[in-house]
């Protein structure tokens, strides 16, 4: 077991989890980006549920069907306004020529099941999660002996270790055993799901077995090798027990995709020929994970730390919101990020590697939400976990072509917010999915992001600038010109972007000319015609980039001062809405403003937090969070927080998408799915409250709340090519500024508005009215220091 050395990043709980009929739920989430577990924490009953995140069943592709010819129909129904019909004619052709695909859903792998018999009712009861060294651990008393069970997954062999020790006079006794994942678990709110079929376990001296069948016909399972110190060891048909033991060591190797008896036989002889202890495991595992985890930092020096999370949740509730919280809040977000992906696996999925419904509701891949909570990585140092996004696009280029051309009859690729299983071909047929047009260009883009994070040159010749191509492209098909010389984007869609006077009940999912859809394209092309030209490559392409930049129309602001979710004047403003597409100029796009355009999309974060209320979820506040701090709001963003803590937060500190307890705020949909997406978007929100940046600038704690007196960050990265720590302190009235460049660099740097004087810099290119110092150049690996009092 870990020592407790740094308080912040240690999440201390007092129950296990509570929540009925799901209690994976409410589990403890560790992982090493493939293999995750959930540790449930039942003292005399103890549940791990254990997946792999190459396991996925219940999907079905198909051929996807040339149904472009259709466009002109949907296309003449919008321009005679009948959206309800222009809805549904690429999604009913496509059905009357048999292709119904099915995406596919996380498959949960088994549970390990633990019982322990109690002779007393436990005291001292507590669940640890220590974020830097990704080890959970249940602790409790029976009467005069204290039990510790520790578990980690494996950075370095994939491999689940969990100990058991005690301090006291009674040994320690344990019933193990495998089984398929809460059988239970099979409600969805369409129908009942089927449960893996061929169920086999097997127990013998020091191991047990289990397998089963996936629906592809492959089988799956672990192996489980257990050793004791002291003691004896019972083996029966179902279970294997120990008793009076001074020390139990379990290792765990699951297995996907392949035969049961191969796998058997090789993983026992692989686990038997370990002969390391937990200990020397776990300092192999810490190396490599507390690497990761610590290569940031945000600190605010709060005092109660070692406050346990479920109080912490509770006084944010009744309104006190504390710094101990929000450095946890923080950490937690980069925890679940690093713990449920990683450079050389599968893209994070929204439940991470943690979900435990058999056909979990919206459990699949969804393209457009990637951008946003990616974001944080690029900030955080880890922009190499962008990788998997780039590998798994890239190789079904094939069938993104063929999105773009059997649906919309343009070159080029369209990559859907959902596709089928193992393609890259649309992988549902709703209007909502097929008629967002955006998601190529939001890729795009994080190709970009990370050139400009890295600086890597030949990434951007080789992989960025040939990607973006192909999605420029199909916009240039795509998209018609009117008479006006401005571009008519049709059909076009916002998610959860419902107009005034089209949507009803039902969200049709169709529109026309959505501001996000030529936020996103304006974002692309900027980005395309400044690779090139770094690139020294389409020079002869440049010139009609440029040119489609003049076609992009402007944004429109209505008369009440607000950005308008579609350009389209016959289509009305709806701002009773969760949508968050509409803000893809400031988060996650980094696009320069005018101070009336910024105003006016400020106007309408402020007005989509309040008007929305009854339809926000924790993905949407958390969004705006970001928007706000984007925008160098502080107050903005902790209302945003204290939202998502009062309507969303579970007790083990993860978020659900939304208020499942119908307490007026919020969407209130039963199923409150789970949702570590939102953890990992507040991360990012209160990084760029920190430090946030463009290619040639960085700003300096732009939107650092007024409560937060004290404090630090370090390793923070920006586009400039920079790595940013800050210390602050208000009560002495300064603050020190560390910024290294990655590679030669040339930026303006913001100074907060509090600034009175500096050091540390020429004063003569810096303006106290503005509190810019312009035109800062640093060779590579230079480090400048400075001084800012305030």
């Amino acid at each position: 077991m870990a020592s407790n050395k740094r308080p912040k990043t240690i999440l201390k709980f007092k129950k296990a989890s509570e929540w009925w009929g799901a209690l994976w739920r409410g589990g403890l989430p560790v992982g090493n980006g493939k293999i995750g577990a959930s540790v449930f924490g039942g003292a005399g009953k103890e549940t791990i549920l254990i997946n792999h995140g190459d396991l996925w069943w219940q999907g079905y592709t198909g051929v996807l069907q040339d149904v472009a010819d259709k466009l002109k129909d949907l296309r003449r129904a919008t321009d005679e306004g009948d959206y309800t019909r222009a809805a549904e004619i690429l999604p009913n052709a496509l059905i009357n020529k048999g292709y119904r695909p099915i995406p596919a859903v996380p498959l949960p792998l088994c549970d390990l099941k633990v019982s322990m018999p109690l002779e007393k009712p436990v005291k001292e009861y507590s669940r640890i999660l220590n974020l830097e060294t990704g080890e959970a651990i249940v602790s409790f008393r029976d009467g005069s002996t204290k039990y510790d069970r520790s578990l980690f997954v494996s950075m370095t062999s994939n491999i689940i270790a969990y100990e058991f020790t005690k301090t006291g006079p009674k040994g320690i006794e344990a019933v193990f055993s495998f089984d398929i994942h809460d059988r239970s678990n099979i409600r969805t709110p369409q129908a009942i799901s089927k449960l893996p079929e061929g169920l086999m376990t097997k127990y013998e001296n020091f191991f047990m077995y289990i397998s089963a069948r996936s629906d592809n016909g492959t089988e799956f399972g672990a192996v489980a090798r257990i050793t004791h110190y002291g003691g004896s060891m019972e083996v029966k048909n179902n279970s294997i027990r120990i008793k009076g033991a001074e020390r139990i060591f379990v290792l765990v190797k699951p297995f996907i995709e392949s035969q049961r008896e191969k796998e058997w036989k090789a993983l026992k002889a692989e686990l038997s020929a370990i002969k390391l202890t937990y200990e020397r495991m776990f300092k192999d595992h810490c190396s490599a994970f507390s690497k990761l985890f610590s290569s940031a930092e945000f600190d605010l020096e709060a005092e109660d730390r070692d406050e346990y999370i479920e109080d912490l949740i509770e006084a944010a509730q009744a309104g006190e919101i504390k710094e101990a919280l929000i450095e946890k809040l923080w950490a937690f977000g980069r925890y679940l990020f690093i713990s449920s992906t990683s450079p050389d696996s599968r893209i994070m999925a929204p439940y991470g590697l943690w979900c435990g419904d058999y056909k979990a509701v919206n459990s699949y891949i969804n393209a457009y939400r990637l951008p946003f909570v990616y974001y944080q990585a690029f900030t955080g140092g880890l922009s190499s976990y962008l990788m998997p996004i780039f590998d798994y696009y890239e190789q079904m280029i094939d069938d993104l072509k063929k999105n773009a051309s059997r649906l919309y009859g343009c070159r080029g690729i369209f990559i859907p917010e959902v596709v089928a299983p193992q393609s890259g071909l649309l992988g549902i047929i709703d209007p909502k999915i097929i008629h967002n047009v955006s998601i190529g260009g939001m890729i795009a883009n994080l190709y970009y992001e990370y050139y400009l994070y890295t600086g890597d040159i030949k990434f951007l010749k080789d992989r960025a600038l040939p990607f973006m191509k192909e999605v420029t492209l199909f916009y240039e098909e795509f998209l018609k010109i009117k008479a006006d010389g401005k571009y008519d984007c049709n059909p076009s869609y916002a998610p959860d972007g419902l107009p005034g006077n089209i949507s009803s009940e039902n969200d049709i999912g169709i529109a026309r000319n959505s501001t996000m859809d030529f936020a996103v394209l304006k974002g692309l092309l900027i980005n395309i015609i400044e690779g090139s030209q770094k690139a020294n490559t389409n020079k002869d392409e440049i010139p009609k980039w440029e040119d489609m930049l003049t076609r992009i129309p402007a944004y429109v602001i209505n008369n009440e001062g607000l950005v308008k979710e579609y350009i389209e004047t016959r289509i009305l403003d709806n701002h009773d809405s969760r949508s968050f597409g509409l803000f893809y100029p400031i988060f996650p796009g980094n696009e320069k403003l005018d101070s009336e355009r910024f105003n006016a999309f400020y106007n309408t974060a402020q007005k989509r937090l309040h008007s929305g209320i009854n339809k926000h979820n924790s993905i949407s506040y958390s969004v705006l969070a970001n928007v706000f701090a984007k925008m160098g709001n502080a107050s903005d963003v902790m209302e945003c927080l204290e939202l998502i803590l009062r309507t969303s937060m579970m007790s083990n500190f993860i978020c659900a998408s939304n208020d499942w307890r119908g307490m007026g705020i919020g969407d209130d949909d039963f199923w409150a799915t789970y949702c570590p997406e939102s953890n990992i978007l507040l991360t990012s929100a209160i990084s760029e409250c920190m430090v946030t940046s463009t290619e040639d600038s960085i700003v300096l704690l732009p939107a650092l709340s007024e409560n937060f007196k004290k404090g630090s960050i370090e390793g923070f990265q920006t586009r400039c090519g920079a790595e940013v720590g800050i210390e602050w302190d208000r009560k002495k009235g300064i603050i020190n500024a560390k910024i290294k460049s990655r590679r030669a660099i040339t930026f303006d740097l913001i100074l907060p508005k509090e600034t009175k004087r500096l050091k540390g810099l020429d004063s003569q290119n810096y303006d106290p009215e503005t509190h810019i110092v312009k035109d800062i150049t640093l060779p590579a690996n230079k480090m400048l220091n400075i001084e800012i009092r305030i």
